[in-house]
């Protein structure tokens, strides 16, 4: 595969322009915005240039070290353990094991300058094309000594909004040198193709060092090379305090002539003979003798240098060279242990790699059958289901002989091998098991899923006089999905309820893990509900449930919840209605995981179910999207009935009342809490307290009971008091009328 994208790079760069290879490196905007919270990473860049002067001072050679003999002195090589970190959702960006070896291959041999295009480097540069002199390597064991073969991987939402929070899992950084591969990057490097850490940044942040790039960049021209020389401390040649192509600039490396450096365009001549920065280009030193010499460097500016943006990358310098393995024996970021003895023991950087046993994996696909699936993946649906569920082997770190499968919960095929996927059908409801067994020539590795999927019951529950508090006792049909296994994620509650019972169910969204690994935005869990028979009811008839959410201090309120339905047991959902803003985030903020302490602090939501889905066997969902650090969101006290809830929380009490609509202008409804025998009296007056209306009745004891006031009852638009007396008691609430 990737020698593939080779070939179609040169036949790309053949025509001068890449169209495609529009994306820069983000490390000069990275590198401001940490320069801007951590001020001392440029005293530290200073203590380092200082520490590279001195270091040419003291070469013997003096001048000559400037022109040809900084790499011919030092014929140390030195070895780097690296570690591959693959942040995926199973799409695209989920290179294969044999993809990132062969462009950690490729990387290792631009850093011992073996790479053939250097043939390219036009005559001006052909004598300062520089040897780093460094064997990248992959690691055989991890930070806990066990056996790797370098390449991890994440499953995440985060690799589509990437940027440091993406960096799961970081490896010691001065042990290994992290690379970190994502689908796309988010608002903060957006159009860029990879980024990394300079030594002085990653001092102050030593979690997020190292490279993250896109998957089609992982082995695309030069692109990770190009990273690991900024995690070496190289900058662009036009230096870090402008963008390409605008202001002449320099990178603190002499042999690389000023430029304004090039956005992408190829090898054509104007960026290959660019002299607008670097003509009469002279640099003076005094030599080790004390005299003084003069260097001429090219007039040109090195448009080839791995660190530009020309997409014709074809070489570093020897300066360049020489300032990179001055970053590597250096203190700062601890880049100096990478290369000792003790390390590369202890990471296994010189040792071949081992055969490992694979690690076993799936995925769930969409279903397939008869019904149209509207999810990527389906994880929920009744049991006979016209549609089946489809199982996808993704396991990887071996070349796999066989996949075994076994199932539960009396599976169309309980037990099967297959290599590639599985599609099966259930006829006992509730959580399946699924266990899936990889092997090859070094083992085997065995996943089990106690909870892979959920079939669900089609017998439909009445939703007549249905309430549900979230007892965990009483949820078995109320199955819910963490799908990215992390802490955002719904969880049965203890400790706070809207009814008073203590119990309800919680969306955390508070972030526990400090904000190490970025934001909750782009995860979504899903929340269940059985099946309910709502077939031949007429008229109004709500879902109806209370919430209670917080945000924290500085953050906006970007949570949303989501209500779809479906009358086909999961095979499609839509979408009926929602929350989202302060009628989610109903109360201000908190700097403390929140939790609701009073009724205030619950806040009821009503859905009118649409006539369509009102089948035999409908089901919901809720579907929470965290927004970018959050608080937690409690949902308590679901119930399905005629009138919606924000109606019903007012006349709770007997003799409560509540006008809907109100303003009114085609006549209104008065919903009240009738007494103990049933008996109510309404009385409707104008604003000179004129009986306009008035009625007498009976209803249900101890219940909702509604009448219905016609707009011939207030012809004149204005304000009437209205007024419903039970068990001798009156209670009035204003009506307006337009």
């Amino acid at each position: 595969m990737l020698k593939k994208i080779g070939i179609t790079l040169i036949s790309i760069l053949s025509l001068g322009f890449s169209a495609s290879a529009q994306k820069p490196c983000a490390t000069d905007t990275k590198y401001w915005e940490m320069v801007k919270k951590y001020p001392g990473i440029l005293d530290l860049e200073k203590q380092f240039e200082d520490q590279i002067g001195s270091n040419i001072e003291k070469t013997a050679a003096g001048a000559a070290a400037r022109t040809t003999a900084i790499s011919a002195s030092d014929t140390t090589i030195f070895d780097i353990p690296m570690v591959v970190h693959i942040v995926h959702d199973y799409s695209v960006e989920n290179l294969s094991d044999d993809v990132i070896y062969e462009a950690a291959q490729y990387w290792a041999t631009v850093y011992m300058c073996q790479n053939t295009d250097t043939s390219g480097v036009i005559n001006p540069f052909k004598k300062w094309v520089g040897n780093p002199r460094m064997r990248l390597h992959l690691a055989t064991i991890d930070p806990n000594g066990k056996p790797t073969k370098g390449v991890v991987r994440h499953m995440s939402y985060l690799t589509t909004v990437a940027d440091d929070g993406a960096k799961f899992d970081p490896w010691p950084q001065n042990k290994y040198v992290n690379i970190w591969v994502i689908r796309t990057f988010g608002a903060s490097a957006t159009g860029a193709a990879a980024y990394a850490y300079l030594p002085g940044m990653a001092a102050y942040q030593p979690y997020y060092d190292g490279v993250i790039v896109l998957y089609d960049y992982a082995n695309y021209a030069k692109t990770v090379p190009h990273e690991i020389g900024h995690v070496l401390n190289l900058q662009h040649p036009w230096g870090n305090t402008n963008n390409p192509a605008v202001a002449c600039g320099d990178d603190h490396v002499d042999d690389t002539p000023p430029t304004k450096g090039h956005n992408p365009v190829g090898c054509v001549a104007s960026a290959l003979y660019d002299t607008a920065c670097a003509t009469g280009y002279l640099k003076h030193y005094r030599t080790a003798s004390g005299g003084d010499s003069l260097v001429d460097y090219p007039d040109t500016a090195n448009s080839q240098n791995i660190m530009d943006y020309t997409y014709c990358q074809e070489m570093f310098t020897k300066g360049q060279c020489f300032r990179m393995r001055t970053a590597l024996t250096s203190t700062t970021a601890g880049r100096n242990n990478l290369i000792t003895a003790a390390n590369l023991s202890a990471t296994g950087a010189l040792a071949p790699m081992p055969d490992l046993p694979p690690v076993a994996d799936y995925i769930m696909n969409r279903g397939t059958g008869g019904s149209f699936v509207s999810d990527d993946r389906s994880y929920f649906l009744t049991l006979n289901n016209s549609n089946s569920f489809l199982f996808r082997n993704t396991s990887w770190n071996d070349t796999l002989s066989d996949v075994q499968w076994t199932f539960s919960n009396g599976a169309s095929t309980p037990s099967v091998s297959s290599l590639t996927t599985v599609i099966n059908r259930f006829t006992v409801p509730g959580y399946v098991t699924v266990t899936e067994v990889a092997i090859s020539n070094a083992g085997s590795d065995t996943l089990v899923n106690t909870q892979a999927v959920y079939v669900a019951d089609t017998a439909g529950v009445s939703p007549w006089g249905y309430v549900q508090n979230f007892d965990p006792a009483n949820c078995g049909n109320w199955p819910m999905f963490n799908y990215y296994r992390n802490n955002f994620k719904w969880d049965f509650y203890s400790g706070a309820s809207a009814d008073g019972d203590g119990k309800c169910m919680r969306y955390r969204s508070f972030d526990t893990t400090d904000k190490t690994v970025g934001t909750a935005l782009g995860d979504h869990d899903d929340l269940f509900t059985p099946g309910f028979n709502l077939a031949g009811i007429t008229g109004n008839y709500y879902l109806n449930f209370y919430t209670s959410g917080c945000r924290i201090p500085g953050s906006g309120t970007t949570d949303s919840m989501e209500i779809d339905a479906s009358t086909n047991g999961g095979a499609q959902w839509t979408r009926i209605g929602g929350a989202s803003g302060t009628s989610l985030i109903n109360n201000t903020y908190s700097s403390l995981e929140f939790v609701p302490t009073s009724a205030s602090q619950w806040v009821a939501h009503a859905i009118n179910i649409p006539t369509a889905y009102r089948t035999a066997n409908t089901f919901f969902r809720f579907r929470y999207w965290p927004g970018d650090i959050g608080n937690n969101c409690y949902l308590d006290n679901f119930y399905t009935y005629q009138f919606p809830a924000e109606v019903l929380a007012p006349t709770a009490a007997a003799g409560s009342l509540k006008l809907s609509p109100n303003p009114a202008t085609n006549g209104c409804n008065i919903l009240f809490k009738t007494g103990y025998d049933g008996s109510a009296t309404i009385m409707v007056k104008d604003i000179t307290g004129r009986v306009v209306y008035q009625l007498h009745n009976s209803y249900a004891p101890d219940a909702i009971a509604e009448e219905t006031i016609d707009r011939s009852v207030t012809p004149v638009a204005g304000i009437y008091l209205v007024t419903v007396i039970i068990n001798g008691k009156a209670s009035t609430e204003k009506l307006v009328v337009y």
